[in-house]
């Protein structure tokens, strides 16, 4: 009889053993984090120097993902999509809360905090904004752009446009950034500049903005862009000729559009 005692009691051991390795429950979030990799003692400050927080590794839908260590040289035209409701006042990648009305970007391998240029290649619009999520988890596009980004690339009404995605620099602080920056693009820093514009002009309406545009274009300026800011409650649209690689090169621009324009100023 002592013997079949020891003989249920092994049993019901080990039954809640294996109880004990079954999870409780199963995420229903789709993004996360791929398991830590097996490390020794000293491989540990490797693997966080390695998997910084703004370039951790995430899994999506079954697949990996493995973001850039630097986004120093990105460059890439494709498709851009962006996205509004279903996100808005929710938590981002980056632990910001988005907001669908500001500037802002998910992309799938950018380290978070980079600042990039989207250019829309139908109508030359522009913005500059930050990467503060991940996505878009559609095949064949490269970048999910806020609403409020989609609107000053006058692509929102059609869902999706062909652009050109530069890197320009990167924001340590995204939180900060986006709390004091939540309806205008970034300005542009001295490191992380692709070159100098020259402030033309600054516009209330929109397309008055766009006809000096191609105006520049026409006169050989094929850079120019339009940029939105908010000032004083309002959106305004200011109009920078450029880019020009060096100062030199804005000066002697800078003189000969002074000639028409005698307000412009080389916007550093």
């Amino acid at each position: 009889m002592q013997h079949i005692r020891f003989i249920f009691l092994a049993l019901a051991l080990t039954a809640l053993g294996g109880c004990a390795l079954l999870p409780s429950s199963i995420p229903s979030n789709s993004y996360r984090q791929p398991a830590r990799p097996v490390t020794d003692s000293h491989n540990v400050e490797r693997w966080q120097e390695q998997y910084d927080p703004k370039t951790q590794p995430y899994t999506v839908l079954g697949r990996t993902y493995y973001p850039l260590p630097d986004a120093q040289g990105y460059d890439e035209v494709g498709v851009a999509s962006w996205y509004g409701d279903d996100f808005h006042g929710k938590k981002t990648a980056s632990g910001d809360i988005y907001d669908m009305y500001a500037v802002s970007a998910a992309h799938k391998t950018l380290p978070l905090g980079t600042v990039v240029r989207v250019t829309n290649l139908h109508n030359g619009r522009q913005v500059d904004l930050l990467v503060n999520d991940r996505g878009p988890f559609v095949d064949g596009r490269v970048i999910d752009l806020s609403y409020g980004a989609a609107k000053q690339l006058g692509s929102a009404r059609q869902g999706i446009a062909k652009v050109r995605v530069t890197a320009i620099g990167s924001y340590s602080a995204p939180s900060s950034y986006l709390a004091g920056n939540s309806r205008r693009a970034p300005a542009r820093s001295a490191e992380s500049a692709q070159g100098y514009y020259i402030q033309v002009g600054t516009f209330a309406v929109e397309e008055n903005a766009y006809r000096l545009r191609e105006r520049l274009v026409g006169s050989g300026f094929s850079g120019t862009r339009v940029r939105t800011i908010m000032r004083g409650g309002r959106e305004v649209y200011l109009v920078q000729a450029g880019a020009f690689r060096d100062m030199e090169q804005a000066r002697v621009a800078l003189n000969r559009l002074r000639s028409e324009f005698p307000g412009s100023y080389i916007d550093s």
